[in-house]
């Protein structure tokens, strides 16, 4: 590193004070305002003795998209699905899809994550969530009593255990008369347990904490960004800092309260005793900075993380890093900018005029019921006249009409009730949402057909849907590809997890290059209610394909598909988990007991008639063809003997008949043993089909095929030709 300190501190500072969210800038005052108008804080203009009441036009905006967005995003438990490069990945992806849901909604609290960083965004422009590997450590204080002596050797060989009070002594056996009998070795001891984390965070991070590059479009391009906060001593020790470095920071910075944080935590004391209390818990404020910055003098910047505390005083830490731990989510885009449009900013003029107009018509209607009065000075007793009470006595030195006349108010309700609506219609069109869509105008429920209804439904539904498309594709995504990032780099060790009711070993470091990670949101067409209807209809039709192909194997529709429409089923009727309902098929197929062979169906049963039947003639023709052979053996055996006698008689000579007989019974005896294969054959066949299909014998072995039992008819017919041929 070539930078001095001071050159990185210089470059540290200036980025601080010009990033955009530091205090006193426009941003700062945008944000201010936005909250305000939510909390319903009074708007500056108000009049002593006039109507002051304010219309929170802004706040019943945000918290009528809430429901909806929420629903959208976390109604069930995938919020990230992964798909696998190649065939051979699909249950890998899976195994991703799984893990990366459980680190959100497990090991985080995602929900509560979700539900800042959408609010954030909804008031205050940005959402931000900050997503990093934790490896920090952090101690606990355990203590154990009447620890054997194996008990207590096993405790303290941990590595992670630090011995911090120890006590041994002897606890004397007794039997029932209270005889000492012998003596053991008890411990008492006080540890403390160093755990570290290893695992995936992510935190919400509030608007105002969180410094950019003003001129940067996205936080990945930025130069600079940076997340200022509020640490304890003890905190700043936890994460590694030395203890003398820490204790010598200063504390109690006035720059991190910035006046949206004011507003934020009202009626809450932000001041810091420097010298009272437990200096451990006292406030240091840090910068964790993230610069591109080239600190060797290459000429190429890299990205490192830079912690300093206070405004940019003291140096702590520098680390070269791959990626910014941020995701940003904004609900109206402003292309090539980085801070988009917040839904609090397009209510804020509604709001504004809807309470000026409400405070003029009560201010209007005070009058009409309470009209001033004209009097003639000194003929009336003002005392009387300006106590206001029901039965009230006003004394007059003449009569009342000759010196009191009434000024009658012009009432304006009519005309600002119509302004009011006017200014709700105009607030529907921009924001999306209607009286209509929230079930609450029960006129219009009634008056408007169902095709309009319909058509208003769906363009309010079409702006929600924008807005949670927005936050899935700049957000959610982002923040499933950092998870997917970080567990693929920093967990090297396999991890057994339990989903889907079974144990999994997790193996992270497999998964890089083969899978891709998507965002899986609930955006159909319809509302739930709908979806509920169309998932229906989908488990109908995949029914019938099951029914068409006659199993559950495919081709068109297997058990997975049918798993996943029922997990969908469960979804869009509001509850969290399919498990309770429907096991994983590859669970349950783990778990079945093994089944007897399915009785044949009625078609089975007559082809195995017909088969049985070709066989049995089959057999037949071959016990004829046997037959045959024998005859025609039984003859040429008898040619054979005449043979002999003829040449005997011709040639005055005695031939060695028994010689000749004996090698033709050996051919003989070959061919017969060729007939009894070839019955062999006939008999196992019928036993195969007679007895069912892959059926064993009494031997425990299953029947050989015809090609491994014996030889063909033809090779038979050629045998006994050769013994023919040979004889002669």
């Amino acid at each position: 590193m070539k930078k001095s300190e001071q050159e990185i501190l210089s470059i540290v500072s200036r980025e601080i004070h010009n990033a955009s969210g530091y205090i006193g800038g426009e941003l700062v005052a945008r944000r201010k305002k936005s909250l305000e108008y939510y909390l319903g804080m009074p708007l500056g203009n108000e009049q002593e003795g006039r109507s002051q009441v304010i219309s929170n036009d802004v706040m019943d905006t945000v918290e009528s998209l809430m429901p909806s967005l929420m629903k959208i995003f976390t109604a069930g438990d995938n919020v990230f699905s992964c798909e696998g490069v190649g065939p051979e990945d699909e249950e890998m992806a899976r195994q991703c899809s799984d893990y990366l849901n459980h680190i959100f909604y497990k090991q985080n609290n995602g929900f509560t994550a979700l539900y800042t960083a959408f609010k954030d965004a909804l008031i205050q422009k940005n959402g931000i969530l900050k997503i990093y590997w934790d490896n920090s450590e952090k101690t606990e204080r355990e203590q154990y009593t009447r620890l054997t002596d194996d008990e207590f050797n096993d405790l303290v060989a941990d590595s992670e255990v630090e011995v911090k009070e120890h006590t041994e002594y002897d606890e004397p056996i007794v039997d029932d008369r209270g005889e000492e009998l012998d003596k053991i070795k008890l411990h008492d001891v006080v540890i403390h347990r160093t755990r570290k984390y290893g695992q995936v965070r992510i935190d919400p991070i509030p608007p105002e904490e969180f410094l950019i590059e003003r001129r940067c479009k996205s936080i990945d391009t930025a130069n600079f960004v940076c997340h200022r906060t509020n640490k304890t001593k003890t905190e700043l020790v936890e994460m590694g800092y030395d203890k003398d470095l820490v204790d010598s920071l200063p504390t109690g910075d006035p720059d991190y309260f910035t006046e949206d944080k004011f507003i934020r935590h009202q009626n809450i004391d932000f001041s810091h005793g420097e010298a009272d209390g437990d200096k451990s818990t006292q406030d240091v404020l840090l910068h964790e900075c993230y610069v591109r910055m080239d600190l060797n003098d290459d000429g190429k910047s890299e990205l490192v993380k830079i912690c300093v505390a206070g405004d940019s005083k003291k140096l702590l830490s520098i680390e070269e890093m791959d990626t910014m731990p941020f995701i940003s989510m904004t609900p109206v885009i402003m292309p090539h900018r980085f801070h988009g449009r917040s839904i609090a900013e397009l209510v804020e003029d509604i709001q504004l005029i809807k309470s000026t107009v409400m405070r003029q018509m009560l201010d209007n209607m005070y009058l009409t019921n309470n009209n001033r009065v004209a009097v003639q000075d000194g003929q009336v007793a003002m005392d009387d006249l300006l106590t206001n009470r029901p039965g009230g006595i006003v004394r007059t030195k003449q009569p009342p009409g000759n010196v009191m006349m009434p000024i009658q108010a012009q009432p304006i309700t009519e005309q600002a009730s119509g302004m009011l609506a006017y200014l709700d219609s105009v607030k529907e069109t921009r924001t999306g949402v209607s009286r209509t869509s929230q079930g609450l105008n029960a006129d219009s429920l009634n008056q408007k057909t169902a095709t309009g209804m319909n058509q208003v439904l769906t363009q309010s539904q079409m702006r929600m849907e924008l807005i949670a498309r927005i936050f899935a594709e700049t957000g959610v995504r982002d923040l499933a590809l950092k998870m997917f990032e970080l567990v693929c780099k920093y967990q090297q060790k396999e991890k057994i997890v339990r989903i889907r009711g079974k144990y999994i070993p997790m193996r992270p470091y497999e998964w890089k290059d083969r899978i891709n990670v998507t965002v899986q949101v609930g955006l159909g067409s319809g509302s739930k209610e709908q979806q509920l209807i169309l998932t229906n209809a989908i488990l109908q039709r995949q029914m019938e394909a099951i029914n068409l192909q006659q199993n559950v194997y495919g081709p068109m529709v297997n058990l997975r598909n049918i798993y996943n429409s029922l997990k969908k089923l469960v979804e869009h009727a509001g509850l969290n988990s399919v498990e309770p309902f429907f096991m994983d098929p590859d669970v349950g197929a783990s778990q079945m007991p093994q089944l007897p062979p399915k009785p044949p169906t009625e078609f089975e049963k007559v082809t195995l008639a017909q088969v049985q039947g070709e066989n049995q003639r089959a057999q037949l023709k071959a016990e004829t063809d046997i037959k045959q052979i024998e005859a025609r053996m039984r003859q040429a055996m008898l040619e054979f003997e005449l043979k002999i006698k003829e040449l005997e008689l011709k040639y005055g000579s005695k031939i060695d008949e028994a010689n000749l007989k004996r090698r033709s019974m050996l051919e003989q005896t070959d061919l017969n043993k060729a007939g009894d294969l070839m019955k062999e054959i006939v008999r196992g066949q019928n036993q195969f089909f007679n007895n069912g299909q892959g059926k064993t014998d009494q031997g425990g072995q299953e029947s050989r095929t015809t090609s491994e039992r014996s030889p063909s008819k033809d090779s038979i017919w050629r045998s006994s030709w050769n013994i023919q041929t040979r004889n002669l």
